[in-house]
């Protein structure tokens, strides 16, 4: 038995001796006063009679008190580790979907994400989550890489998954009754499509002249070029097509695991594409100068 429930009993037991008491005086106290005639003694008898039921009505108050300062602790602590829990899966999702690619580090830590919103989360709050829960699942599930690009549709769909879960957690944590109005919800929805068109966009083809340096390479079977411009911006250029790859961070590790180029899962999530793809030129371009001296050096022989 927890503290608190203590607490109650004992408020409970005292409730019942003020209810005993009440109705011994009421029942019992006016037959006893005519018995003793007034007086003195009658005076004692009264002012004992008052002074027990003040004492256990204080007692019932103090624990009543007590009790209330127990409850609003409790909800204090409870409202704070709620709030972490909620941002902390926010963060997670955002950092499986940031990159645009699932890895198998990140999807082993979804089930104690789910397992702790079930400890602290609103049933309804737990069952928005269960649905970017599954979506995540099925599309790590739906290939054998340990590494899986999440399209652009699905992105849209877990962002939109995880806007009705922002809107339950609100509710739950008592900072609106309601929940985000049907069209303001509409209106943010259509506003997070319009941002993902645009960061989707952002690796279209740049001007050849803006050209600053690139590294040829080869990667399961297809070969790349990975390109550098003025801006700073990385392209990766699959042969045989136009179009820059959508997921630069994704044929990265492809390209880092390929040539084991040193990179850690945590460099791709600390760094960014530019960084990463400018390092990444360099290491090629040395490996392939690296291997034509070589190449020489055994000609010459």
């Amino acid at each position: 038995m927890n503290k608190l429930q203590q607490i109650r009993n004992r408020g409970d037991w005292t409730l019942l001796a003020i209810v005993i008491i009440g109705l011994a005086v009421y029942m019992g106290f006016t037959p006893l006063f005519e018995k003793i005639q007034g007086g003195v003694a009658g005076a004692v008898v009264g002012s004992s009679f008052g002074a027990i039921f003040v004492i256990v009505l204080t007692m019932y108050l103090l624990n009543k008190q007590t009790e209330i300062e127990q409850e609003s602790k409790k909800s204090e602590r409870v409202f704070d580790e709620k709030v972490q829990l909620y941002q902390n899966i926010l963060n997670t999702t955002r950092d499986m979907i940031e990159d645009g690619s699932i890895s198998i580090d990140e999807i082993t830590k979804l089930p104690f994400v789910m397992i702790n919103l079930q400890m602290l989360g609103d049933d309804k709050v737990i069952e928005n989550y269960k649905s970017v829960f599954e979506t995540l699942n099925d599309i790590f599930a739906g290939s054998e890489l340990d590494s899986v690009v999440i399209t652009p549709e699905q992105k849209m769909g877990i962002y939109n998954d995880m806007s009705k879960f922002a809107s339950k957690c609100r509710v739950d944590l008592g900072v609106s009754e309601k929940e985000v109005r049907d069209d303001l919800f509409k209106e943010t929805t259509a506003a997070l499509q319009k941002s993902s068109d645009a960061i989707e966009g952002r690796n279209k083809p740049l001007a050849k002249k803006d050209t600053v340096t690139q590294a040829r390479t080869s990667c399961g079977g297809s070969d790349y070029t990975i390109i550098r411009y003025k801006d700073s911006s990385i392209r990766i250029i699959k042969d045989s097509e136009d179009n820059p790859v959508n997921n630069t961070k994704s044929v990265m590790r492809e390209i880092n695991e390929e040539y084991d180029l040193g990179f850690t899962e945590e460099d791709f999530k600390k760094l960014n594409t530019r960084t990463i793809g400018r390092r990444m030129i360099d290491l090629l371009n040395s490996i392939r100068k690296d291997k034509d001296i070589n190449s020489d050096g055994d000609s010459n022989e």
